[in-house]
């Protein structure tokens, strides 16, 4: 049911995000009186790809986490970027550290991002900060809701795919007692897909 769910908001976002890159399109061409008067705003597909690495800034190296995530959505001509992430979370822990059992454990989570480029006007470096939150879905031991603040920065002018690096900060409110809040700072791999 849950992947069902998030298949459906996928479709959705593609299907609005195709509708208005058709709709941009259109109005870019109908004429040279509306083009005189305002430019058309641009909107396009754009997805990225990461795996990022965290530690917890009070209890390291007690607590770490391996996130990995996928991230489609829309970029404007503004510099503004909405995503849907959906990320794999591994959480690292030491043996019985804060009476939480194993070395490991996993969920899902799906989120919100909203992302700002700083260098939108320039054609070969991207320099964006990203704010996101959510909220993993399985029922595990493993849950929590986040919230994340990230910069990230690459190159935008090697064709489709472009890499990036990231530093950021997330925060953990747990919904499981037996876990503490945690505050943990992000190193960030990724690609950029336009």
């Amino acid at each position: 049911m849950k992947r069902a769910t998030i298949l459906t908001a996928t479709l959705a976002l593609l299907f609005l995000t195709c509708t208005a890159v058709k709709a941009s399109a259109q109005n870019g061409t109908t004429g040279a009186q509306t083009a005189a008067a305002t430019e058309a705003p641009k909107v396009w597909f754009s997805f990225l790809t990461e795996i990022r690495m965290g530690s917890d800034i009070l209890d390291y190296p007690k607590f770490m986490t391996y996130d990995w995530n996928i991230a489609p959505g829309v970029s404007f001509r503004n510099g503004l970027s909405l995503r849907i992430p959906v990320e794999a979370v591994f959480g690292m822990t030491k043996e019985s550290y804060n009476d939480y059992d194993g070395y490991y454990s996993s969920n899902g989570t799906l989120g919100l991002n909203l992302g700002y480029d700083f260098l939108n006007k320039n054609d070969r470096m991207r320099l964006e900060l990203n704010a996101s939150g959510g909220s993993t879905y399985l029922k595990t031991p493993y849950r929590f809701a986040y919230a994340d603040l990230n910069l990230k920065f690459g190159s935008k002018h090697l064709g489709a795919y472009n890499m990036y690096i990231g530093l950021g900060l997330r925060y953990l409110s747990p919904y499981n007692p037996d876990m503490t809040q945690k505050l943990l700072f992000n190193f960030t791999v990724g690609f950029w897909a336009f």
